[in-house]
């Protein structure tokens, strides 16, 4: 070789699958898929007879691309480890992900070319629209709130030329967004049986409501706009069952707590697999709360999460759609695993036994039960973010803080209290039940939507080590909202935290003033 002779393209495509060695025979993923579109390449569809299947891969057989130049799609059946390209139903990115994805688009297809359906496409200005609150004036004056604001440009121009939806920034005094991305998508978008695709790990979120949606990036996004199919790999389904009545302090978030630190899942064999969530706990739960489990399947691991739609599903796609009952049954119906699919591990959780529990700092797999961890001062309480700022957690902060009023209690004096919801929608469910009023009145601080704090880009993030933080986001890796140290926690014991000025377990009636 060092003599200069040729190496055969074989030598890098030898034991690769038909795709991959695709892709590479074709000088990357854009080219193959031109070729796809062109009828050049005709991929063999998978070869799996019909079979017992989750409703994950019902999905995803459903949406198998055949022919993609003659718009072909759908098949009997599909088995882990099957490869292919699937169709998306939706396709959603952020300001991180937008522009360097319309810098590919321009560059490789063309500045005035258009993408593929745009109306099925949604673009969301929600991560750093407070950056400029919570960067150090060091960080600003080495220009990377420029930086910011040029992303936002960028993504806000393509919209605009492609015809695309974006759900954008707040042009008012406040910082704030129409909404977060994972928030808007299943409040107004996501439908039973869907796949949708976005760029945010916590693109499950929309699985609360029986569809299969996960995260991809860039490159995955760039080519979505031009062939309306991503790639993937079937992969194996795990299913989780939580059986038995929980307590009322007992929320979706201590069910994800305790999932997080089985043996199973903490090990990391749950990584890239189907999380399917049932049992009468689960069925038990509203789909705001189910979104909080299937949002985090992103620290499980999972490929996505998912459940099974019900008739909670059909009255929350009444509630937030305006559908019809027949019309909003139709899309949950048939929408359930077969009785003999095949699993690769079942994991058992008994709801009843779960008690309030947090996470200690620098992982959500560290879960403990409030009252095995030693007692711990809070300097900041933070709720809010895609997990934690639905209609059902603003209720339970609500909860806790009209108890609170009720005795005249307040916010700790040393505590700063935040919360923030996730959506606009959201922001007037509040208004019309009186919280804003309410979390006025016991001194925290309501935020309009967005990432913010949860990715350390907004009001809620520490300033130094020393500094700890209570909150309902859904991870706390070292620096994710901070230097200091970060507790994850239920909605109640954030708020009743707030008020107590250490982390507690909130039970109904139990006064939380501050001890001395």
């Amino acid at each position: 070789m060092r003599s200069g002779e040729a190496i055969p393209l074989n030598a890098f495509t030898a034991g690769e699958g038909e795709i991959t060695r695709g892709i590479i025979e074709y000088g990357g993923l854009f080219n193959f898929n031109v070729a796809r579109l062109q009828g050049q390449v005709a991929l063999s569809p998978p070869g799996t007879a019909p079979r017992p299947m989750t409703l994950g891969e019902k999905i995803i057989a459903r949406h198998w691309v055949v022919d993609p130049s003659q718009g072909k799609v759908g098949v009997p059946a599909v088995r882990p480890g099957d490869e292919g390209f699937v169709v998306t139903d939706i396709r959603f990115s952020h300001e991180y992900v937008t522009p360097m994805a319309a810098i590919f688009f321009e560059q490789l297809v063309g500045p005035d070319e258009k993408v593929n359906d745009p109306g099925s496409i949604l673009m969301f200005r929600d991560h750093l629209t407070f950056l400029g609150e919570a960067m150090t004036p060091e960080r600003v004056k080495e220009g990377l709130l420029d930086v910011a604001l040029e992303l936002e440009k960028k993504q806000r121009q393509f919209a605009e030329k492609q015809g695309i939806r974006l759900y954008g920034e707040l042009r008012l005094a406040a910082h704030g967004s129409e909404a977060i991305c994972h928030s808007k998508i299943l409040e107004g978008h996501a439908e039973p049986g869907m796949v949708i695709i976005g760029s945010d790990s916590h693109t499950p979120h929309a699985g609360a409501v029986g569809c299969v949606a996960f995260g991809v990036g860039t490159t995955a996004i760039f080519n979505s706009w031009i062939t309306r199919d991503v790639r993937l790999t079937v992969p194996e389904t795990v299913k989780i069952v939580v059986r038995g009545r929980k307590r009322d302090n007992v929320t979706a978030k201590d069910f994800m707590l305790e999932i997080l630190r089985h043996p199973y899942v903490k090990s990391g064999r749950a990584i890239g697999k189907l999380v399917e969530y049932c049992g009468d706990a689960v069925a038990s739960l509203s789909v705001d709360e189910r979104a909080t489990m299937t949002n985090m399947t992103a620290e499980v691991g999972g490929f996505t999460g998912y459940v099974a739609p019900d008739e909670r599903t059909v009255a929350y796609l009444m509630a937030y759609r305006g559908m019809s009952r027949r019309d909003a049954a139709a899309l949950c119906r048939d929408r359930a695993s077969d009785p003999d699919a095949e699993y690769s591990e079942v994991i058992e959780i008994d709801a009843g036994a779960i008690r309030p529990m947090i996470a200690l700092p620098g992982d959500p797999g560290n879960g403990r039960h409030i009252g095995e961890a030693e007692r711990v001062r809070v300097d900041i309480a933070y709720a809010g973010s895609c997990t934690a700022g639905k209609k059902e957690d603003m209720d339970m902060y609500a909860r806790v803080l009209q108890e609170a009023t009720e005795r005249g209690e307040r916010v700790a004096p040393w505590v700063r209290f935040f919360i923030q919801c996730g959506s606009q929608d959201v922001k007037r469910y509040c208004e019309e039940q009186g919280y804003l009023d309410l979390f006025g009145k016991v001194g925290a601080t309501f935020l309009e939507p967005s990432c913010g704090a949860c990715i350390n880009a907004g009001p809620g993030v520490s300033r130094t080590r020393d500094e700890v933080t209570i909150s309902a986001i859904n991870r706390n890796f070292p620096g994710r909202s901070g230097p200091g140290r970060l507790y994850l926690a239920n909605p109640y014991t954030v708020a009743a935290s707030a008020i107590a000025g250490y982390i507690t377990e909130w039970q109904p009636g139990m006064a939380l003033a501050s001890p001395p």
